[in-house]
């Protein structure tokens, strides 16, 4: 029986033995044939890996201020475009409203002429004009320019007559005017220039109440503005009206440079003393500087002249 049992797993050793070695070379040839079927299939094709994407280099700051300035441009340029479309929008003639059909008239007849409005008339307020001096004759424009010498000096004559014991009351009015060689002065008050006349026109006057707005007619204290004088000038009075006639006979005159305010008074200290008259000669721009006012109480004053005497007639 133990032999019998030994056989028995002897022989199912032997058989799993041999079964192992029979699976042995099977199972190597497998393997080597599904090597090559392995081999041989195409293989899937693998997806390349993707890598990521590199990050950008930012740009220089040149580069973004270049974009920054141009994009600013584009603007500017898109405002100015659209201005410029509005201006000539607005340019654009208005359209134009169809008008209705005028009926043709009648042509004019020859004789028609075309009706002229009346010109408007222009209603201005009157105003009084403020009187002025009359106007001068054409004899004056000559007499004007001669007073224009280079040398001649500008002055304001003062004038107060002497009464040479005469009662006022029974006295002729005094009319008196200015004569300097062969031109002669009419006054024409205390702060208008004094109008020249020719010596033979001023000699010819019955009075001097026309010839000024402001003349010596009935005063015998007047003031002569703005008179030339020349270097080797000299002066007479003469008397027209009632008192008709040269007063005197010629005085060589010139600037008086003592002339001067004292006290807001005028004074002079070369003055021209004679039995018919006093004169001052006042240089224009000193009678300018003092005023009228220092010119009327100087002649008001008679012109005093306590210390000089009277000059020789010549």
């Amino acid at each position: 029986m133990k032999f019998i049992a030994l056989s028995a797993a002897t022989l199912a050793l032997t058989a799993s033995a041999l079964a192992a070695a029979l699976a042995g070379p099977v199972d190597r040839a497998q393997a080597i044939a599904q090597k090559f079927s392995e081999a041989s299939d195409p293989k899937p094709a693998t997806k390349p890996v993707s890598k990521p994407a590199s990050i950008p280099a930012r740009p220089s700051l040149d580069y973004e201020m270049d974009m920054l300035r141009r994009a600013r441009a584009e603007e500017l340029e898109r405002q100015e475009q659209g201005v410029q479309k509005v201006l000539t929008k607005v340019a654009e003639p208005a359209p134009s409203v169809a008008q209705a059909p005028v009926a043709p008239t009648a042509p004019p007849t020859p004789a028609a002429k075309p009706q002229q409005a009346p010109a408007a008339k222009v209603v201005e307020t009157a105003v009084s004009p403020t009187p002025g001096p009359p106007p001068a004759p054409a004899s004056d424009t000559k007499a004007g320019a001669e007073t224009a010498g280079s040398g001649d000096s500008r002055v304001t004559v003062l004038l107060v007559l002497g009464t040479d014991g005469k009662d006022a009351a029974f006295a002729p009015k005094p009319d008196p005017i200015i004569c300097l060689d062969q031109r002669c002065w009419v006054s024409n008050g205390l702060e208008a220039p004094a109008r020249p006349l020719p010596r033979s026109e001023a000699i010819a006057l019955k009075s001097s109440a026309g010839a000024t707005s402001d003349s010596c007619n009935s005063k015998s204290a007047c003031v002569f503005r703005d008179i030339a004088v020349s270097p080797d000038a000299q002066i007479q009075v003469v008397e027209l009206g009632e008192s008709r006639g040269v007063t005197s006979n010629p005085y060589s005159i010139a600037a008086d440079a003592s002339c001067r305010k004292d006290d807001g008074a005028l004074v002079c200290d070369n003055a021209l003393v004679t039995h018919e008259f006093r004169i001052w000669v006042v240089p224009e721009p000193t009678a300018q500087a003092i005023g009228a006012g220092a010119l009327e109480d100087a002649v008001a004053e008679g012109l005093p002249a306590d210390d000089a005497q009277p000059a020789n007639d010549k």
